[in-house]
Protein backbone atom coordinates (compact mmCIF):
# COMPACT_ATOMS: atom_id res chain seq x y z
CA UNK A 1 0.00 0.00 0.00
CA UNK A 2 2.85 2.37 0.85
CA UNK A 3 4.51 1.70 -2.50
CA UNK A 4 1.23 2.43 -4.26
CA UNK A 5 0.94 5.70 -2.31
CA UNK A 6 4.47 6.69 -3.33
CA UNK A 7 3.83 5.85 -7.00
CA UNK A 8 0.57 7.79 -7.17
CA UNK A 9 2.18 10.70 -5.34
CA UNK A 10 5.00 11.01 -7.87
CA UNK A 11 2.60 10.79 -10.84
CA UNK A 12 0.51 13.63 -9.39
CA UNK A 13 3.65 15.63 -8.57
CA UNK A 14 4.96 15.34 -12.13
CA UNK A 15 1.68 16.57 -13.59
CA UNK A 16 1.45 19.50 -11.18
CA UNK A 17 5.08 20.63 -11.40
CA UNK A 18 4.49 22.62 -14.58
CA UNK A 19 2.12 25.04 -12.83
CA UNK A 20 3.90 27.88 -10.96
CA UNK A 21 2.52 29.02 -7.59
CA UNK A 22 2.99 32.14 -5.54
CA UNK A 23 2.22 33.15 -1.97
CA UNK A 24 0.25 36.16 -3.26
CA UNK A 25 -3.05 35.46 -5.03
CA UNK A 26 -4.23 38.46 -7.05
CA UNK A 27 -7.65 39.28 -8.47
CA UNK A 28 -9.07 42.30 -10.27
CA UNK A 29 -10.22 43.76 -6.96
CA UNK A 30 -7.50 42.83 -4.46
CA UNK A 31 -5.08 40.19 -3.24
CA UNK A 32 -4.49 37.47 -0.66
CA UNK A 33 -0.97 37.61 0.81
CA UNK A 34 -0.19 34.32 2.57
CA UNK A 35 3.38 35.42 3.37
CA UNK A 36 2.29 38.49 5.33
CA UNK A 37 -1.06 36.96 6.40
CA UNK A 38 -3.09 39.80 4.94
CA UNK A 39 -6.17 40.10 2.71
CA UNK A 40 -6.72 43.43 0.92
CA UNK A 41 -9.54 44.54 -1.40
CA UNK A 42 -10.25 47.74 -3.31
CA UNK A 43 -13.46 49.54 -4.12
CA UNK A 44 -14.05 52.51 -6.41
CA UNK A 45 -16.90 54.95 -6.98
CA UNK A 46 -17.57 57.95 -9.17
CA UNK A 47 -17.59 61.30 -7.47
CA UNK A 48 -21.24 62.32 -7.19
CA UNK A 49 -21.94 65.73 -8.72
CA UNK A 50 -25.07 67.84 -8.41
CA UNK A 51 -25.84 70.99 -10.36
CA UNK A 52 -27.86 73.74 -8.71
CA UNK A 53 -28.80 77.27 -9.80
CA UNK A 54 -28.09 80.22 -7.55
CA UNK A 55 -29.45 83.42 -9.08
CA UNK A 56 -28.05 83.42 -12.60
CA UNK A 57 -25.10 81.11 -11.77
CA UNK A 58 -24.91 77.34 -12.12
CA UNK A 59 -23.03 75.70 -9.21
CA UNK A 60 -21.64 72.14 -9.38
CA UNK A 61 -21.46 70.49 -5.98
CA UNK A 62 -19.38 67.33 -5.45
CA UNK A 63 -20.43 65.06 -2.62
CA UNK A 64 -17.22 63.23 -1.70
CA UNK A 65 -18.73 61.80 1.46
CA UNK A 66 -21.32 59.77 -0.47
CA UNK A 67 -18.71 58.67 -3.00
CA UNK A 68 -16.34 57.48 -0.28
CA UNK A 69 -19.16 55.56 1.35
CA UNK A 70 -20.01 53.86 -1.93
CA UNK A 71 -16.34 52.97 -2.56
CA UNK A 72 -16.00 51.59 0.96
CA UNK A 73 -19.16 49.51 0.55
CA UNK A 74 -17.84 48.06 -2.71
CA UNK A 75 -14.46 47.33 -1.12
CA UNK A 76 -16.22 45.46 1.69
CA UNK A 77 -18.20 43.34 -0.79
CA UNK A 78 -14.99 42.59 -2.69
CA UNK A 79 -13.23 41.72 0.55
CA UNK A 80 -15.87 39.13 1.43
CA UNK A 81 -15.45 37.60 -2.04
CA UNK A 82 -11.68 37.44 -1.48
CA UNK A 83 -11.97 35.93 1.98
CA UNK A 84 -14.24 33.22 0.61
CA UNK A 85 -11.52 31.98 -1.78
CA UNK A 86 -8.79 31.90 0.89
CA UNK A 87 -7.31 28.40 1.12
CA UNK A 88 -7.54 27.27 4.74
CA UNK A 89 -6.36 23.64 4.62
CA UNK A 90 -7.24 22.48 1.13
CA UNK A 91 -10.76 23.72 1.76
CA UNK A 92 -11.71 27.31 0.98
CA UNK A 93 -13.21 29.61 3.58
CA UNK A 94 -16.32 29.78 1.40
CA UNK A 95 -16.76 26.00 1.67
CA UNK A 96 -16.42 26.18 5.45
CA UNK A 97 -18.99 29.01 5.55
CA UNK A 98 -21.51 26.89 3.64
CA UNK A 99 -21.00 23.99 6.06
CA UNK A 100 -21.31 26.05 9.23
CA UNK A 101 -23.71 29.06 9.58
CA UNK A 102 -21.82 30.22 12.69
CA UNK A 103 -18.57 30.46 10.72
CA UNK A 104 -20.46 32.34 8.00
CA UNK A 105 -21.81 34.85 10.52
CA UNK A 106 -18.44 35.38 12.21
CA UNK A 107 -16.59 35.81 8.91
CA UNK A 108 -19.13 38.41 7.75
CA UNK A 109 -18.68 40.24 11.08
CA UNK A 110 -14.89 40.17 10.61
CA UNK A 111 -15.20 41.65 7.11
CA UNK A 112 -17.59 44.27 8.45
CA UNK A 113 -14.88 45.42 10.87
CA UNK A 114 -12.16 45.63 8.19
CA UNK A 115 -9.72 48.52 8.52
CA UNK A 116 -8.68 51.00 5.84
CA UNK A 117 -5.40 50.11 4.16
CA UNK A 118 -3.47 53.18 3.07
CA UNK A 119 -4.79 56.55 1.98
CA UNK A 120 -7.93 57.28 -0.01
CA UNK A 121 -7.05 57.61 -3.71
CA UNK A 122 -8.49 60.23 -6.04
CA UNK A 123 -8.39 58.85 -9.57
CA UNK A 124 -8.73 60.33 -13.03
CA UNK A 125 -12.23 60.55 -14.36
CA UNK A 126 -13.54 61.89 -11.07
CA UNK A 127 -13.36 58.62 -9.17
CA UNK A 128 -12.37 57.73 -5.63
CA UNK A 129 -10.81 54.44 -4.43
CA UNK A 130 -10.58 52.91 -0.96
CA UNK A 131 -8.76 49.75 0.15
CA UNK A 132 -9.89 47.64 3.10
CA UNK A 133 -8.00 44.82 4.81
CA UNK A 134 -8.31 42.04 7.38
CA UNK A 135 -5.50 40.03 8.94
CA UNK A 136 -5.42 36.26 8.63
CA UNK A 137 -4.99 36.02 12.39
CA UNK A 138 -8.60 37.22 12.73
CA UNK A 139 -9.74 34.66 10.18
CA UNK A 140 -7.70 31.95 11.89
CA UNK A 141 -9.34 32.78 15.22
CA UNK A 142 -12.69 31.91 13.65
CA UNK A 143 -11.64 28.81 11.71
CA UNK A 144 -9.19 27.15 14.08
CA UNK A 145 -10.86 24.54 16.28
CA UNK A 146 -10.15 24.30 19.99
CA UNK A 147 -9.30 20.59 19.76
CA UNK A 148 -6.66 18.84 17.67
CA UNK A 149 -3.77 21.12 18.60
CA UNK A 150 -0.79 20.69 20.88
CA UNK A 151 -1.26 22.14 24.37
CA UNK A 152 0.88 25.12 25.39
CA UNK A 153 3.80 23.97 27.56
CA UNK A 154 5.47 26.66 29.66
CA UNK A 155 8.53 24.47 30.34
CA UNK A 156 9.17 22.30 27.27
CA UNK A 157 11.88 19.62 27.50
CA UNK A 158 13.89 21.07 24.61
CA UNK A 159 14.85 24.11 26.70
CA UNK A 160 17.22 21.96 28.76
CA UNK A 161 18.58 20.21 25.67
CA UNK A 162 19.24 23.37 23.66
CA UNK A 163 20.90 25.10 26.62
CA UNK A 164 23.64 22.44 26.59
CA UNK A 165 24.46 23.05 22.91
CA UNK A 166 26.58 26.00 21.72
CA UNK A 167 24.43 28.72 20.18
CA UNK A 168 26.24 28.47 16.85
CA UNK A 169 25.19 24.81 16.59
CA UNK A 170 21.54 25.23 17.52
CA UNK A 171 19.00 24.73 14.73
CA UNK A 172 16.83 27.85 14.66
CA UNK A 173 14.14 26.69 12.24
CA UNK A 174 13.23 24.59 9.20
CA UNK A 175 13.37 25.79 5.58
CA UNK A 176 11.73 23.54 3.00
CA UNK A 177 12.64 24.38 -0.58
CA UNK A 178 9.54 23.62 -2.64
CA UNK A 179 10.42 25.86 -5.60
CA UNK A 180 10.53 22.89 -7.96
CA UNK A 181 6.97 21.91 -7.08
CA UNK A 182 3.49 23.38 -7.48
CA UNK A 183 2.40 24.13 -3.92
CA UNK A 184 -0.88 25.90 -3.28
CA UNK A 185 -0.29 28.28 -0.35
CA UNK A 186 -2.74 27.90 2.51
CA UNK A 187 -3.32 28.92 6.11
CA UNK A 188 -2.74 25.38 7.41
CA UNK A 189 -0.49 23.20 5.22
CA UNK A 190 1.08 19.89 6.24
CA UNK A 191 4.51 18.35 5.75
CA UNK A 192 4.43 14.60 5.06
CA UNK A 193 7.13 11.99 4.48
CA UNK A 194 7.21 9.55 1.57
CA UNK A 195 5.60 6.81 3.67
CA UNK A 196 2.58 9.03 4.20
CA UNK A 197 3.43 9.88 7.82
CA UNK A 198 2.67 13.36 9.12
CA UNK A 199 5.84 15.29 9.94
CA UNK A 200 4.32 18.70 10.63
CA UNK A 201 0.68 19.65 11.12
CA UNK A 202 -1.86 20.79 13.67
CA UNK A 203 -0.65 18.31 16.29
CA UNK A 204 2.80 19.94 16.17
CA UNK A 205 1.85 23.35 17.59
CA UNK A 206 -0.68 25.02 19.86
CA UNK A 207 -3.84 26.77 18.75
CA UNK A 208 -2.48 30.13 19.93
CA UNK A 209 0.60 29.68 17.72
CA UNK A 210 -1.62 28.79 14.76
CA UNK A 211 -3.73 31.90 15.24
CA UNK A 212 -1.09 34.48 16.10
CA UNK A 213 1.96 33.29 14.18
CA UNK A 214 0.61 30.96 11.52
CA UNK A 215 1.97 27.42 10.96
CA UNK A 216 4.36 28.38 8.15
CA UNK A 217 5.88 31.35 6.41
CA UNK A 218 6.25 31.72 2.65
CA UNK A 219 9.12 33.27 0.70
CA UNK A 220 10.75 33.14 -2.73
CA UNK A 221 14.41 32.91 -1.70
CA UNK A 222 16.65 32.77 1.35
CA UNK A 223 17.32 36.49 0.87
CA UNK A 224 13.73 37.43 1.70
CA UNK A 225 13.38 39.30 4.99
CA UNK A 226 10.59 36.95 6.08
CA UNK A 227 13.01 34.00 6.21
CA UNK A 228 15.31 35.17 9.01
CA UNK A 229 12.40 36.64 10.94
CA UNK A 230 10.70 33.25 11.14
CA UNK A 231 13.49 30.66 11.13
CA UNK A 232 16.49 32.58 12.49
CA UNK A 233 20.09 32.53 11.34
CA UNK A 234 20.81 28.79 11.42
CA UNK A 235 17.87 26.85 9.94
CA UNK A 236 17.87 23.25 8.76
CA UNK A 237 17.52 23.27 4.97
CA UNK A 238 15.37 20.52 3.42
CA UNK A 239 14.50 19.85 -0.23
CA UNK A 240 10.88 19.00 -0.97
CA UNK A 241 10.47 15.94 -3.18
CA UNK A 242 6.89 16.64 -4.17
CA UNK A 243 3.61 18.32 -3.34
CA UNK A 244 -0.13 17.73 -3.46
CA UNK A 245 -2.37 20.80 -3.25
CA UNK A 246 -1.13 22.71 -0.16
CA UNK A 247 0.85 19.81 1.34
CA UNK A 248 4.59 19.28 0.92
CA UNK A 249 6.44 15.95 0.86
CA UNK A 250 9.99 15.29 2.06
CA UNK A 251 12.16 12.17 2.25
CA UNK A 252 12.03 9.90 5.29
CA UNK A 253 15.68 10.75 6.01
CA UNK A 254 14.91 14.47 6.08
CA UNK A 255 11.77 13.81 8.12
CA UNK A 256 13.95 12.17 10.78
CA UNK A 257 16.22 15.23 10.84
CA UNK A 258 13.21 17.52 11.25
CA UNK A 259 11.84 15.43 14.12
CA UNK A 260 15.25 15.45 15.82
CA UNK A 261 15.39 19.23 15.45
CA UNK A 262 12.00 19.48 17.15
CA UNK A 263 13.11 17.30 20.06
CA UNK A 264 16.25 19.35 20.62
CA UNK A 265 15.13 22.87 19.73
CA UNK A 266 11.33 23.01 19.52
CA UNK A 267 11.31 24.38 15.97
CA UNK A 268 7.97 22.80 15.01
CA UNK A 269 6.09 23.61 18.21
CA UNK A 270 7.15 27.26 17.73
CA UNK A 271 6.09 27.28 14.04
CA UNK A 272 9.60 28.12 12.88
CA UNK A 273 8.93 26.65 9.45
CA UNK A 274 9.39 28.40 6.11
CA UNK A 275 8.35 27.19 2.65
CA UNK A 276 10.17 28.54 -0.39
CA UNK A 277 7.86 28.79 -3.41
CA UNK A 278 8.42 29.59 -7.07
Amino acid sequence: MRYLFTYLFFIIGLVASDSPRTSVVRTDYGFIDYANRLIVSRGTASVISRTSTQSDLKVVEKNLKLSKGEARSQARENLLDLVMIVNFDGRTVGELMVDDPLIESRVETLVGSAYQQGEIEYLEGEKVAIALAVKMSGLSEILTDIEGYKSDNMNPAYLMTSAAIPKSQRISGIVIDAREHAVDPSMSPEVIDMQGNLVYGTISYSRSKAVNRGPVGYAYSMDDRNVSQRVGANPLFVEAVGSLDDDVYITSMDAAKVRDAEKSFGVLSNCRVMLLLQ
